[in-house]
């Protein structure tokens, strides 16, 4: 485990976090957060409000695809700093989507990166949301002498908490900026320049 690994984990997490935060402050919705979209469709079918149903579907396949569509490039080797310049790219022109919609870009964006980075320091972990990080990092606690299990305590606690200081930064960078998407879209190019040093 390596400190750039720890550096990693906490800029990827830190642009799920802010997005997050930010879409959720504007649009009572998630971008990272499929969990919480699918309740949040649940709760529209109940009360027969069509429209936000049809919102959170589209947040979700927007996600889905974006999944698809990126593993697909990986496969063909494309290497996983050009899906993490199209994230910041899509994060950046959310920003000047004036309708809600805007919100399944920014949720497509995210989808991108969490398939074109889904391992660090060989922990699998999720930059986007952060319930199963949370559960393997139950299971770490475990057997924390296990140099494998030392490795995701690391990389697991450090995404749960630069998730929570993205989310802090996504809700500050709403009250101070004019077009606060440009914050996770930023972080995104650096996340990208970062990954194309590893190469």
């Amino acid at each position: 485990m390596q400190a750039r690994d720890i550096a990693r984990t906490m800029l990827l997490c830190a642009i799920g976090g802010s997005a997050d935060a930010i879409a959720y402050l504007r649009y009572d919705t998630f971008v990272g957060a499929m969990t919480g979209n699918t309740v949040l469709l649940g709760i529209d079918l109940s009360q027969w409000h069509l429209g936000d149903a049809y919102f959170h579907i589209g947040i979700i396949a927007a996600f889905f695809a974006a999944i698809i569509l990126t593993r697909s490039a990986l496969r063909s080797e494309i290497p996983p700093t050009i899906p993490l310049l199209v994230t910041a790219a899509m994060l950046a022109a959310a920003e000047f989507i004036t309708s809600r919609w805007s919100a399944a870009v920014v949720a497509a964006a995210l989808g991108m990166q969490n398939a074109a980075v889904h391992t660090i320091a060989g922990v699998p972990v999720n930059t986007v949301f952060i319930t199963g990080n949370l559960m393997q990092l139950g299971s770490s606690v475990q057997s924390p002498s296990v140099p494998q299990h030392r490795d995701a305590l690391a990389v697991l606690t450090a995404s749960w908490i630069a998730y929570a200081m993205g989310a802090l930064l996504g809700a500050v960078a709403l009250h101070l900026i004019g077009h606060p998407m440009l914050v996770p879209a930023g972080l995104a190019v650096v996340a990208a320049i970062a990954e194309a040093s590893r190469r």
